[in-house]
């Protein structure tokens, strides 16, 4: 279970050093997993299908485990589906990669794990540094709120699992896939 005293938030000024964005989504959590746990668990993209729901769903992985295709369903029936790619291996500090959305939307998405106590701070951050003009109205509308909720669900869902992994002691290369 999440502690209760380490609820996630939402920085809309955090940025990706080198990347001007059209718009930046972040949203971070303490979690009681040390950052290696953490990591050994997001490294497998297989074990993400197990912290997304209704809002972010992972689809399918690519074949070489370094790409993926999620769904995103929003309000009113907006759905839109994201191919992303990991790019950058830091263990056991995070990764990220480029997410694509249709074929004028671009983003850079990075999970950082730092070290806070004995347990791990852990940040989900999207910079969208192209968008067409659907996502750009989208995001505009409220896309934006939407987005930093659905990382703040998976964050949680995260904490979770290291939860179910911290008390079981169930590896967390093979909680997935």
């Amino acid at each position: 279970m999440a502690p209760r005293n380490a609820l996630p938030h939402h920085a809309r000024s955090a940025s990706v050093p080198g990347i001007r964005g059209v718009a930046t989504v972040t949203s971070a959590l303490v979690m009681r997993a040390p950052a290696h746990v953490v990591y050994a668990f997001l490294s497998r993209l297989p074990n993400h299908g197990l912290i997304t729901g209704r809002r972010l769903r992972l689809e399918s992985v690519t074949a070489d485990g370094m790409g993926a295709r999620i769904a995103m369903r929003g309000p009113l029936g907006i759905r839109r589906t994201a191919r992303t790619c990991v790019t950058d291996l830091h263990p056991p500090r995070g990764f990220g990669g480029t997410a694509a959305v249709g074929r004028r939307t671009e983003a850079y998405v990075q999970w950082t794990i730092e070290r806070a106590g004995t347990g791990s701070l852990v940040t989900l951050t999207a910079t969208i540094f192209r968008a067409g003009a659907l996502d750009r109205l989208l995001l505009t509308l409220g896309g934006r709120r939407w987005l930093a909720r659905s990382f703040d669900r998976a964050l949680v869902l995260l904490a979770v699992a290291m939860e179910s992994a911290l008390d079981t002691g169930e590896p967390c290369a093979r909680m997935a896939g």
